[in-house]
């Protein structure tokens, strides 16, 4: 269970509000459980207590309420500084603490008085004690283990009420150490037939805490047999509540040893089913004991099939009599008793291996149907999430019964509904009603609410794809009315996957290509149908023969590419490119094409301006269109059979985060690429147009220019670029970024960036790499070689930077200068290093290596040329592939040797630790956090106290929440009841397929000396917790 401070309501409205309203749960329910108990006549006969609850509730603003609770504050703080305080003074100050702190306000002292009156003799002042303890510490808390031996005192003491108020209380905050002390007693309680009835309760309910705590203390070769000892012999139903609930927490971690308890199991559920010998104060609504049978039904699901036939029947008798004779009833309550049983039952038939299962589940789906009529939604909506679950290839046919009265919720005025009928549809689709259900879908797609129309075309997508086989026209018309229909709400997921299934069936092409001819024809403008028609024109628009020639589809193409957003104009821009190829395109086609490329080479969208550059040589430079016609060959096959789905692995992730109660984020990106600053307004004509190193591909090829004439790289035609324009290129070819996929996964890959600069040779490059030193401030003269180089730049601050930053510099020396760019996506990463040599000699020897092998993650680094001339530059990539968790990248070693000098060696370290492939989690509340925080702090956990730097400890909060988010750390404000803390939270998904692997942190101030924090990571995976340490301290440690 969680404390109370972590789910603290917020204090929003002030002025007349009830505390009772801003008060946890919990916390209210132990504040007013004193009322009964105190002997000075409970919370009414302490008259100063109530005075303070008057003055906050009548408080008329949150500024007079901080007011009054401070001086409450101080006046408490002064009287416990009194060593001769009365019983009664003492219980009033802890009390007035206890409601302060349920208000939502930080309480740092007291703690020692708190647990004093847990010593005290008398229940009163014992039972404030308590009350308080379990709501104002939790496990953690050093304060508590003062208390271990007064509770083990009083639990194992002849006071009943004693007992009741030490196990309480170890049930909500005790911990390990606890465990490790009292669990034998605790053990004894429960099983002495003397203890009373709602001793033994609690006595369970505190085991099963302990046992989560420590594993250890119950072994099933001893226990076990306490267990079917305990669930035989008892006819109390609230122990037995206790006992059951105690057994499903130890068979859900471990069912073996525990077989035996079978029986008694059985029994219980027979006595319950049959209303035999239960009290009257268990019945609720005439339904014996509802939660006791949920429980019975649910410890049975962690065990394999019986073998004993008898206790088979046992089961299957109680599943029928529930499937049965479960309706519905006016009375609100007894349905959601009613509803949570038959639930239970639903799912043990799932769980089990039945002799009758057939005809058990047919039962079951007729229970679940028979909710589709019900005029209550609520009712409607557990029918349809019950028929869910149950879908399977031997229910499929009883489910698809109720298809019609299913398609009809897709109209339902509650969206929760609609939303669960089209999760229904999508389970019961099979190739027999495929193209029904698809369809319906398609209908209401028309008309369907935002919310729903991206997660309904993504299902309808998977649905028409999955049963195609035989049909694949049906698939293709369904696939273009989907992305005409709903273009804006599908994600490019879902035309990418058109492209692959039609770039996999040679009879489709044809189709294809007329069908989106037509549609665009008819004025289509949805931008990604659009981008899908371009694709089908320019792979496939050869293939519609005479009656269609180049020119008139690739008109229709240019007048949308006028009104298209950059992205759409991209792809534009490519199919215009290969439809310069087709059959038919002739030197006319490619000169009105080429002035479109000459018009947008200088565009400030550098992914447009790097198309259009790289197509305008291609197709109208020289002989070009001829060399390089292979380039533009139609797109091999995608293997779709071999692979699985990305919209099925969508979905899959969905259904998973839904079932486990995650908020699902539809749209995880990966890492962003720095923005890119916009070229001048004004080119000058004559201005060079970059050419990203086509120059270099095509061994001098003319380069257009921005006037239309062409010009060789120096002096070839006797015009030299101004200086003005010779910086502009080497700007431009800064910032080009080389790994960027130019065709969206059309497949095309260009060669390296480079720029063509004016120099007297040909073939001149302008060097990229002193354009970025002269940015930085750097001076490019160069310093005599040495054989042990001292670098120029400090090291260490540039790994911190680039441990947030996407690019930046690695390593630099008067030889030698190291840059970075990456790009990071899911569980995969690409780092492409420039590495330049600044010397004017040549570089021999050079190598570029990873050393060391680290587990959870594949590296793969491209070989380096053995020699780097002057003033030149190489690119390496490597590739990173997170297969699971690890706490560090391997090393990087660069070697070189100058000539005239000894060889030059240089351990380098990376900076991408596993945060790189972390993405942003947001909890829908604080319980949520803190049940992962617990999960993952429970298996591994790493912690460093660490002093900032002065202008971090002068920001704050404020900076090191940016902190956390520039090492992909999601900041988390307000989530942990300190509000002088921070917490934040993101996940990664590894390649192995292990799920989810949640990465925690928490920040905590001292209040002592702002400049001081301690940094918490928590995951469930060891390394991850380090790496994603060492991210952090790496951006506020100085």
């Amino acid at each position: 269970k969680i404390t109370s401070r972590h789910v603290h309501s917020s204090r929003s409205a002030r002025g007349g509000a009830a505390w009772s309203q801003r008060a946890s749960p919990r916390a209210m329910a132990s504040f007013s459980s004193l009322s009964t108990g105190l002997s000075t006549g409970g919370i009414l006969g302490m008259r100063g207590l109530n005075v303070f609850i008057q003055d906050i509730r009548n408080a008329p603003s949150k500024e007079h309420e901080q007011k009054r609770v401070d001086k409450e504050l101080a006046n408490i703080r002064k009287k416990f500084r009194n060593t001769d305080l009365s019983s009664y003074d003492k219980k009033k100050y802890v009390l007035k603490l206890l409601y302060i702190y349920m208000l939502g306000y930080d309480i740092e002292f007291g703690h020692t008085m708190v647990v004093s009156l847990i010593n005290a003799t008398k229940f009163e002042e014992k039972q404030v004690g308590y009350t308080a303890t379990a709501v104002l510490l939790n496990e953690s808390h050093e304060f508590l283990r003062m208390v271990i031996n007064s509770v083990r005192e009083d639990i194992i003491g002849k006071f009943e009420h004693n007992q009741c108020l030490a196990l309480a209380l170890v049930a909500n905050v005790g911990g390990r150490e606890f465990s490790d002390s009292i669990a034998p007693d605790v053990q004894r309680i429960l099983c002495s037939p003397t203890c009373l009835p709602v001793v033994r309760k609690k006595a369970a309910l505190c085991l099963l805490r302990l046992y989560r705590k420590n594993k250890e203390i119950l072994v099933a070769e001893t226990w076990a047999a306490k267990m079917v000892k305990l669930l035989d012999n008892e006819d109390d139903l609230g122990i037995l509540l206790g006992v059951i609930s105690l057994l499903i927490g130890i068979v859900s971690h471990d069912y073996r040893g525990y077989e035996g308890c079978i029986p008694s199991v059985c029994a219980v559920m027979q006595r319950l089913a049959r209303a035999r010998a239960v009290p009257q104060d268990y019945l609720y609504y005439g339904i014996p004991s509802p939660w006791l049978q949920v429980k019975c039904m649910r410890v049975l699901q962690y065990f394999p099939t019986p073998s004993d036939p008898d206790y088979v029947r046992a089961e299957t008798e109680v599943i029928h009599h529930v499937l049965t004779n479960t309706g519905t009833v006016k009375n609100v309550n007894k349905n959601n008793a009613l509803h949570a049983i038959l639930f239970e039952a639903v799912n043990l038939v799932t769980n089990l291996d039945l002799p009758d299962q057939k005809s058990l589940l047919a039962e079951s789906v007729a229970a679940l149907g028979r909710f589709l009529d019900v005029n209550e939604p609520n009712i409607v909506y557990l029918g349809m999430s019950g028929l869910t679950r149950v879908c399977a290839p031997d229910t499929i046919k009883a489910v698809q019964s109720f298809k019609s009265k299913v398609v009809d919720k897709l109209n339902d005025a509650d969206i929760s509904i609609r939303k669960r009928a089209l999760d229904l549809l999508y389970e019961m689709c099979d190739g027999t009603v495929a193209k029904d259900i698809v369809d319906s879908l398609l209908r209401y797609l028309i008309t369907a609410d935002f919310a729903i129309r991206e997660e309904l075309a993504l299902k309808t997508a998977v649905l028409a794809e999955k049963y195609s086989a035989g049909n694949a026209s049906w698939y293709l018309d369904v696939a273009l009315k989907l992305v005409e229909k709903a273009g804006d709400f599908i994600s490019d997921d879902v035309w990418h996957r058109v492209v692959h299934v039609v770039t996999d069936a040679p009879e489709l092409h044809v189709h294809a290509a007329r069908v989106a001819l037509e549609k665009l024809r008819q004025n289509s403008y949805e931008e990604k149908f659009v981008r899908l028609a371009a694709y089908f024109l320019g792979e496939f628009g050869h293939k519609l023969g005479a009656s269609e020639p180049p020119f008139g589809y690739a008109k229709l193409l240019f007048e949308h590419f006028k009104t298209s957003t950059p992205t759409t104009q991209q792809i534009i821009l490519t199919a215009l490119a290969k439809i310069s190829m087709h059959p038919g395109a002739d030197d006319d086609l490619r000169g009105r094409l080429g002035m479109l490329f000459r018009q947008h080479a200088s565009n400030k969208e550098v992914e447009l301006q790097q198309r259009a550059v790289e197509y305008y040589v291609m197709t109208n430079v020289g002989n070009n269109s001829q060399k390089l016609r292979s380039v533009m060959e139609p797109m091999p096959e995608w293997n779709t059979g071999s692979r699985q789905s990305k919209l099925e692995r969508h979905l899959a992730t969905q259904n998973a985060e839904a079932a486990d109660a995650v908020r699902v984020n539809k749209a995880r990106g990966g890492g962003a690429i720095a923005p890119i600053a916009p070229p001048p307004a004004d080119v000058e004509p004559g201005t060079p147009i970059p050419t990203m190193g086509i120059a270099d591909l095509l061994g001098g090829a003319p380069v257009p220019t921005v006037n239309g004439n062409d010009r060789r790289g120096g002096e070839a035609n006797g015009a030299a670029a101004s200086p003005a324009a010779a910086r502009w290129g080497q700007v431009r070819a800064a910032v080009v970024d080389p790994m960027s996929d130019l065709l969206s996964g059309l497949g095309v890959h260009p060669g390296r960036p480079a720029a063509a600069a004016p120099s007297a040779a040909p073939a001149a490059v302008v060097d990229p790499l002193a354009a970025s030193v002269a940015g930085m401030g750097l001076s490019t003269a160069h310093a005599a070689p040495q054989s042990n180089p001292v670098p120029t730049i400090n090291v260490a601050d540039c790994l911190k930077k680039l441990y947030a930053a996407d690019n930046g510099l690695l390593y630099e020396d008067p030889n030698v200068q190291i840059g970075v760019k990456s790009q990071w996506q899911g569980n995969q990463g690409r780092v492409m290093f420039y590495v330049g040599n600044k010397s004017p000699g040549t570089l021999t020897d050079v190598a570029l290596e990873l050393t060391g092998n680290v587990q959870g993650l594949h590296a793969r680094l491209a070989a380096l040329p053995a020699q780097l001339e002057p003033k030149k530059q190489q690119q390496v990539l490597l590739e990173l592939a997170a297969a699971g968790g690890y706490r560090a990248a391997p090393g990087l070693s660069l070697r070189y040797s100058v000539p005239g000098q000894g060889p030059v060696q240089v351990p380098l370290k990376l900076p991408y630790g596993p945060h790189r492939f972390m993405q942003p989690w947001r909890p829908a509340n604080p319980q949520e956090f803190f049940a992962k925080w617990q999960e993952a702090s429970a298996r591994h956990s790493e912690a460093k106290v660490v002093t900032v730097a002065p202008a971090m400890a002068q920001g704050g909060l404020a900076a090191i929440q940016a902190a956390l988010s520039s090492v992909r750390m999601t900041p988390l404000p307000g989530i942990d009841p300190n509000q002088k803390n921070l917490t934040a939270g993101s996940f990664a998904r590894y390649g192995g397929g292990g799920g989810e692997t949640f990465a925690l942190a928490r920040v905590e101030s001292d209040a002592n000396n702002p400049a001081v924090f301690r940094v918490t990571a928590a995951s469930v995976d060891e390394a991850t917790a380090g790496g994603v340490l060492e991210a952090i301290l790496s951006q506020i440690a100085p």
